[in-house]
């Protein structure tokens, strides 16, 4: 599964850029149903969507490793943030992932990165489309 996950997050990124990816990977998340009843430890979760890194043909960033573990970890009921940052010296970006205090797919010098986007966890039963706004 974690093959086809990265393929499918390094593919959709470059078609579809990060927003949509994220959009993409939320919505499949909320229509197709977990398979198991049993919570398995997010760093379990984590190490099976990054299992593919060195059986898929190319270059996987971290833009890519990160919108699978996002999308695995909130699937599996983990509520997982992803966020993008950069920073100034030397100019560099980085995506990652947080869940529980924990940080995934992580980086040297992490605290020096301003996060300049940033992609909140999702719960498999919210189904509320992202832009409406509410009346009072």
């Amino acid at each position: 599964m974690g093959m086809f996950l990265l393929s499918l997050s390094r593919l959709s990124t470059r078609w579809m850029g990060p927003d949509r990816s994220v959009r993409f990977f939320k919505r499949c998340g909320q229509l197709v149903p977990r398979r198991s009843a049993k919570k398995l430890p997010a760093a379990v979760v984590a190490q099976h969507a990054l299992s593919g890194l060195g059986y898929v043909p190319m270059k996987i960033e971290c833009l890519e490793q990160s919108l699978a573990v996002w999308y695995s970890l909130n699937r599996h009921g983990h509520p997982a943030e992803l966020k993008i940052g950069m920073r100034l010296t030397p100019l560099s970006g980085h995506a990652w992932v947080v869940c529980e205090d924990t940080v995934f797919v992580h980086t040297p010098g992490l605290e020096d990165f301003t996060v300049v986007a940033s992609y909140p966890a999702w719960n498999a039963t919210d189904t509320q489309p992202e832009n409406t706004v509410s009346a009072p």
